[in-house]
């Protein structure tokens, strides 16, 4: 429950937040949320964090070479699966969130827009639900100049399930409720809560349209949002709980055991912290059988050195997801004239990854201190050969 609180202090934050920066800036929020197979991502950057990419540093001649050899330098001091994890890097510390901001809601007259006067957030609790999860999706609005919720009416849900080119009819959703049940938080609240209970084949990206009134005296006016989420319900495999950690090479290594069910390509994430503060993030690709075995993070050692936060660490934050994209690493490891001729003929009919359910166990390390990493820079033929690549540009 105590993540529900969570949330709902986010959506009355935001009401009162969207509300000065309305008065004040005249600012517009738009809602609209970004198209993705699944929420679970990693937004790109040029920092030297969990977030940055190797493949955005390209030459395009609008920067000096010099100053590409710097950053390329700079960035891949750390290995590209084993990075810093700072505060600021929320979305990989708050992986399960969706932001999402008020909007200012139109109605039309005479054909034209205008505004009608509200402001209301349709929010999902989490940005997917996995196998053994229902999801919650909290709808608020407001009055301008006012922070408390309105009454709604239900006019129509519409929902619809994607997965790549193909469309399905989903599980219904429940709801409104604000009476403290169907994982409603706060009963009559104002904060209308929907619920949706996914069946095996609701595997895909769920966009849902909700229509509704709201209620404000003896004025009524319909109103429309949309949003969606991936919906993950049947799990390729699952964390046991049961973790191994070494210190090996300079590096802190820790395993963490899987029961696989489905085999395939899997990528493993998690989250490092240290007298409660982020410190490390580290992800890792590999190929599964089924049954009981270990997957190992490393958490570089000059990451690790860099942050100066002395052990014990606290590894959490564990998820992952098996690749069901239908171009396989190994199909584009094929001859080009066998992968032209694959993808002349595929066909998108399934979501691109299925995820692990997401897992609340926890590994503290021993004791470390930050000055037993070593200072080194990260180093590999692929770096090698990168920086020769940049050198060799005019």
């Amino acid at each position: 429950m105590k993540k529900y609180y969570v949330i709902i202090a986010v959506i009355i934050g935001l009401v009162a937040t969207a509300i000065i920066l309305l008065q004040t800036e005249n600012v517009h929020v738009g809602y609209e949320l970004e198209e993705s197979d699944s929420q679970d991502s990693r937004i790109l950057s040029r920092a030297p964090g969990p977030l940055g990419n190797q493949s955005e540093l390209l030459f395009d001649g609008s920067v000096k070479k010099e100053d590409l050899i710097k950053n390329y330098k700079e960035w891949s001091k750390y290995p590209p699966d084993s990075r810093p994890l700072l505060p600021e890097h929320r979305d990989v510390i708050r992986h399960r969130e969706i932001p999402v901001a008020l909007q200012t809601m139109p109605v039309m007259q005479d054909g034209k827009p205008q505004d009608s006067g509200y402001q209301c957030l349709l929010q999902p609790a989490t940005h997917s639900v996995t196998e053994g999860e229902k999801m919650q999706l909290f709808l608020a609005c407001t009055g301008k100049g006012s922070i408390t919720p309105l009454p709604i009416k239900l006019v129509e849900i519409k929902t619809v399930g994607r997965a790549g080119v193909k469309k399905f009819s989903p599980e219904e959703i429940l709801g409104p409720f604000d009476d403290g049940t169907n994982g409603d938080p706060n009963a009559g609240d104002g904060i209308h809560t929907f619920s949706f209970s996914p069946k095996k084949q609701d595997w895909g990206d769920i966009h849902v349209t909700i229509n509704f009134a709201v209620l404000d005296g003896n004025r009524s006016t319909e109103l429309s949002l949309s949003t969606h989420f991936f919906s993950s319900p049947v799990a390729p495999a699952r964390f046991t709980g049961r973790f191994n950690e070494t210190y090996r090479d300079g590096s802190l290594f820790i395993s963490a055991e899987l029961e696989v069910m489905k085999p395939g390509n899997y990528t493993i994430e998690a989250n490092l912290f240290g007298d409660e503060q982020p410190i490390a993030y580290a992800r890792e690709d590999a190929k599964l059988d089924p049954g009981l075995q270990f997957v190992e993070l490393e958490f570089f050692g000059k990451v690790l050195h860099d942050r100066e936060i002395d052990g014990p660490f606290e590894l959490k934050d564990l998820r992952g997801y098996l690749n069901t994209d239908v171009i396989q690493p190994e199909i584009l490891a094929q001859s080009p004239a066998e992968v032209e001729r694959f993808l002349k003929n595929v066909r998108e009919d399934r979501p691109k990854r299925m995820l692990i359910p997401y897992s609340a166990a926890r590994h503290e390390t021993r004791k470390y201190a930050a000055s037993e990493f070593p200072d080194d820079p990260y180093d590999s033929p692929e770096k090698r050969e990168r920086l020769r690549q940049l050198s060799s540009l005019p």
